[in-house]
């Protein structure tokens, strides 16, 4: 029988999760708009511009991984702190994630140069490669101004501020299709500057919403926690427990987008179609995953402020509610992927032969929905519960050990190519998927029993 009380509670539960998730998600899906439109006027210029912008974006974002791991603990610090009531704290707490985030912004720009300088020495079509430096030098320029970002974001996500998240992000969108038209393509007069002026707009784009976000967090509604009210030097002992809780979180980010770079590498190995097809079969499915991913950020925060008030039936419930969304959401983009799998390759390229290998990867994306949000929303609430060391070790043992290996060798042993990779990814996910919802278990009863 139905406990139509706690059916209640969860729909309200869900309800607020929602109210604070939909601007992060819509947040998450602007971001990933920057990768279409790139992708799009990448295909645009050419099949092999298209593969080299695809390899050229995947490691920005593997050296952006640092400004999004390592800023990642300020959202459950701050909240936590809000939670129990310390707000005094919370601003001279940001401060000192704002420092953390330059110099991790400075560390992934030097990141990226390294990888420019050795890319040369890797097993890429010969081509490819000075079309990757082309935009990935100037887009390393952004990274520094894409921590301040990340820095910023977390702040309102942890005080539960998100919607004008939505519309910096929105002019970051707009300053990045301006800047892709105009020195991508030559449109408005501007010079053609190819993958270079795609990369040139990363820059622009980044630089544009950290000055923006900075602004936002100075306005009347972040008052009481006098967020950028004062200046303070880099103190370690205040910087040091956000790094023990961000730490892991960025090797487990590590693990899971060095993943997918291994694989869109390798795509690079078997050939420009493969490497063309799964851009774009990438850039779809990456776009599906931004709702759950926009949840998790939610439910950090709200685990968070429950976990630092050690309220356990109030931190089940929104376990519970979290897992609803989260079914719901996977229900909703495996029928947009089934249903548009062969109209959505059509945006990015007029090559029937990239466009049929990438309506195939889209069917291998739509079995993956499930595990992968259920992955990063578990990874979400067990953040909010100060959790990251062990699923750190849960994702580099289903990605590397499970979804790397198995891959690697049906594509290259097996001679699946492109699909053989992809069939990869679905193993580690739905490995990660189950690991990680033992660990959640085990954590929400240890918790029941220090409450008791």
């Amino acid at each position: 029988m139905i406990d139509t009380r706690f059916l209640q509670r969860l729909l309200l539960d869900a309800r607020r999760t929602l109210k604070l998730a939909i601007p992060l998600m819509l947040a998450q899906l602007i971001t990933m708009g920057n990768g279409l439109v790139d992708a799009i006027v990448a295909g645009r210029l050419g099949r092999m511009e298209l593969a080299a912008g695809g390899i050229g974006a995947a490691l920005w974002f593997f050296a952006s991984l640092s400004c999004i791991g390592l800023m990642a603990g300020i959202s459950p610090t701050l909240s936590q702190l809000i939670g129990q009531r310390r707000r005094a704290f919370v601003g001279a707490v940001f401060t000192q994630g704002l420092w953390l985030g330059v110099i991790t912004g400075v560390v992934a720009m030097l990141s990226a140069w390294l990888i420019i300088a050795s890319i040369d020495r890797w097993s890429l079509d010969s081509e490819l490669v000075p079309l990757i430096r082309l935009y990935l030098l100037p887009a390393s320029f952004s990274l520094p101004a894409f921590a301040v970002v990340m820095a910023c974001r977390n702040a309102c996500e942890a005080t539960g501020y998100t919607r004008g998240v939505v519309v910096i992000q929105l002019l970051g969108l707009l300053v990045n299709i301006f800047a892709d038209l105009a020195i991508g393509l030559g449109w408005f007069g501007f010079p053609r500057l190819g993958l270079r002026g795609i990369g040139i707009a990363t820059a622009l784009v980044s630089i544009s919403m950290a000055v923006a976000l900075v602004i936002y967090l100075r306005g009347d509604r972040f008052s009481r926690y006098q967020f950028l009210s004062s200046f303070a030097k880099p103190s370690w002992s205040d910087i040091k427990p956000m790094l023990i809780v961000s730490l892991p979180i960025y090797l487990t980010l590590l693990f899971e987008a060095g993943l997918f770079t291994a694989t869109t590498v390798q795509m690079g190995m078997l050939g420009t179609l493969e490497a063309g097809a799964h851009n774009i079969a990438i850039s779809i499915s990456g776009a599906c995953y931004m709702l759950p991913l926009g949840l998790s950020f939610a439910l950090t925060a709200r685990a968070g402020r429950v976990y630092g008030r050690q309220a356990y039936q109030s931190l089940k419930l929104r376990v519970a509610s979290g897992m609803l969304i989260t079914i719901l959401l996977a229900l909703l983009t495996i029928t947009l992927l089934l249903l548009f799998r062969h109209q959505l390759p059509e945006l990015y390229s007029a090559d029937p032969e990239v466009r049929k290998l990438a309506s195939a990867l889209l069917v291998l994306a739509a079995i993956f929905q499930l595990s992968d949000g259920l992955q990063v929303t578990l990874l979400g609430l067990l953040r909010g519960m100060n959790d990251t060391r062990v699923p750190m070790l849960i994702n580099a043992f289903s990605y590397w050990a499970i979804a790397f290996a198995a891959g690697y060798y049906a594509a290259h042993h097996l001679g699946w190519g492109a699909k053989g990779l992809w069939g990869g990814l679905i193993l580690g996910l739905t490995v990660a998927a189950i690991l990680l919802s033992i660990r959640l278990w085990i954590r929400i009863r240890q918790v029941g029993a220090e409450v008791v």
